[in-house]
């Protein structure tokens, strides 16, 4: 029997959530780009099918219609843009990627919002869908960690990234970042307690379920993923909660004493694994981090209140525009004397919040609390007081999967990934009750906007794929062929100029030829190395102050790496002629690099 057509949007669903989150393949110059572009891919393919899918009752015109909460996304593009107006150069290629990135975020968001609304979304059950996608994902997450445990990503067929840390291992899954496999776990618990309390689950598998994503959470080593253990147990409540009125004759599991069992035991398996686990781990030297020692520990937020000082202070360096996208890094490193805290080398502020206002200003971050307030609130009045119970409850189980969402990116930037974040957008624009418009347009135009945006979007995604292809061959070669592979032609190019740039050979003949290459490096990644690299070129170009207030920056990094470049500048201070030697810079580093060394051995 051939597939049905009511099916297509479910399954195809799952998997546009599922495949971004279980790539494992990573690679340099940018570990995620396999899984981003997975998603990308995705997202795209959900959005043709949504926008080029043939209506059930032809007309000649079509209504367009643009859902409130998308404005959200073209509010940061539009930041993004004037930025770009007003003469502020894309050094990096970050700003034009995340404008694209944010362009994706309203598509997918508009095509949420015009599903629902369209007789087809009858046949989809948005809540059980998205739950069994998130519940497959943690599942399969989970399962890759304790392969890494075993260390049997080899005997995997590629299909398990590989853990490569000996010590205080925290298990990364195939997202390569602990604390995202973490939210992952998180978003499956949800799943979890909705299927259980839909009768899809029944306890004992439930439970089951319920044990090894929590034992990911654990393996992860992630303080996050704690917190979303407290998350999921509170919806648990609400969802006790809604579900009064029941009759008893129904399954436990959907009644509120059964949703309340459950809220308790999410938290009573949490403390029961982590101690069990921990003694498995010394028992059988699996070198595990240790969470409950960490959780313990005193000053557990000094490391991320360094990174918020330096975003409040880009914040009241450029208050209105921000520093812009791609350039924290840069304005970090510019800041470090005058911030005066050591911290350690980021991109991000770890911060979702204290993020907008170092990169888009007031007009960002004022922009985007206002669309997402107002979306809230529409949402509360419409799919909370105003609705049936039963859609009062997926509305309840899409906002906790946002919450976890948010409350992880208050502690980091899990929303800059696309296999996060184009979820959220999903659910933003599933959730949204209203729309500008409609707009009425001839049904032929509406579908050649449709066709035009994907073949766009087509074109950009493969040649992404191409130029990232050429860009991890440089990353891999050997030096020397390096320089006769081809380079990026559209993106990536400046990870390929960087890498380029890091490998030079520096001669007082080549100094000012390499120094806008390196500087422009640092802009996109502000490495130990690259730092003590410009500093000698602009020692050598005549410039010996600049450069020795480069070098003296990188006291204020946790992993500054000092003695090691201190000793890299005086060897090549050596290799020089007295008349090449830029004599007092290299005086400088040579009583540097012996104080930094004495203070070593002491």
């Amino acid at each position: 029997m051939p597939p049905s057509r009511t099916t297509l949007p479910s399954a195809a669903l799952i998997a546009a959530f599922v495949f971004p989150l279980l790539v494992s393949r990573h690679t340099l110059p940018l570990a995620t780009f396999y899984g981003e572009w997975t998603a990308a891919c995705c997202a795209l393919a959900l959005v043709a099918f949504l926008a080029l899918r043939r209506p059930a009752t032809p007309a000649a015109t079509a209504t367009i219609s643009l859902p409130w909460v998308a404005l959200l996304f073209c509010w940061l593009a539009a930041v993004g843009l004037t930025r770009t107006a007003l003469g502020h150069a894309d050094i990096t290629g970050s700003a034009t990627l995340t404008i694209l990135t944010l362009l994706l975020g309203a598509a997918v968001t508009c095509a949420a919002w015009s599903y629902r609304r369209s007789p087809a979304s009858a046949t989809l059950n948005a809540g059980d869908t998205l739950a069994i996608a998130f519940l497959i994902a943690g599942l399969l997450g989970t399962v890759t960690q304790w392969v890494q445990l075993f260390h049997l990503e080899h005997s995997t067929f590629g299909l398990v990234s590989t853990y490569f840390y000996d010590d205080n291992r925290r298990l990364w899954g195939n997202l390569n970042q602990p604390n995202h496999q973490a939210t992952v776990h998180g978003l499956a618990l949800v799943a979890s307690v909705w299927l259980a309390s839909r009768g899809r689950l029944r306890f004992p598998m439930w439970l089951a379920a319920v044990a090894l994503l929590e034992s990911g959470i654990v393996l992860s080593g992630s303080r996050t993923g704690v917190l979303h253990v407290g998350l999921a147990a509170g919806y648990a409540v609400v969802a006790a909660w809604l579900a009064r009125g029941t009759p008893r004759e129904a399954d436990p599991m959907r009644r509120t004493t059964g949703l309340l069992v459950a809220a308790v035991a999410m938290i009573v398996m949490l403390l029961a694994l982590q101690p069990a686990i921990r003694a498995a781990g010394q028992l059988l030297d699996w070198r595990l981090f240790d969470t409950i020692a960490q959780l313990e520990a005193e000053d557990q937020m000094s490391a991320r209140g360094a990174l918020w000082a330096h975003a409040l202070a880009m914040f009241r360096a450029h208050p209105w525009l921000g520093v812009g996208w791609g350039e924290f890094g840069w304005a970090q490193f510019m800041q470090l004397p005058q911030v005066g805290v050591k911290v350690e080398m980021s991109l991000h502020a770890h911060n979702a919040v204290l993020d907008l206002l170092a990169k888009t200003g007031i007009a960002g971050t004022l922009g985007v609390g206002l669309i997402l307030a107002a979306w809230l609130w529409r949402v509360v009045r419409a799919r909370l007081w105003r609705a049936e119970n039963g859609e009062r409850r997926e509305t309840v189980l899409m906002l906790a999967w946002l919450a976890m969402l948010c409350a992880h990116s208050m502690l980091e930037y899990p929303l800059h990934y696309l296999y996060f974040l184009l979820p959220f957008c999903f659910l933003l624009g599933w959730l949204e009750p209203a729309a500008a418009g409609p707009w009425r347009v001839p049904a032929g135009v509406a579908k050649g906007l449709s066709a035009a945006f994907t073949a766009l979007a087509v074109a950009i995604l493969a040649t992404m794929w191409q130029d990232y292809r050429r860009a991890e061959a440089r990353e891999y070669a050997a030096s020397d062929i390096r320089n006769t592979l081809p380079m990026p032609q559209f993106w990536f190019r400046q990870h390929a100029q960087a890498d380029a740039a890091g490998l030079a050979v520096i001669t007082p003949q080549n100094a000012a030829q390499l120094l806008p290459a390196h500087i422009a490096a640092v802009h996109l990644l502000p490495t130990p190395a690259m730092i003590a690299r410009t500093a000698w070129l602009l020692a050598l170009t005549g410039d010996a102050a600049q450069g020795r207030l480069w070098m003296e920056r990188l006291r204020w990094y946790y992993l500054g790496d000092e003695v090691t470049q201190y000793a890299d500048l005086m060897k090549a201070c050596r290799e020089l002629s007295e008349g090449e030697r830029p004599q007092a810079f290299c005086a400088w580093v040579t009583d540097r690099s012996r104080r930094l060394s004495a203070w070593g051995r002491n």
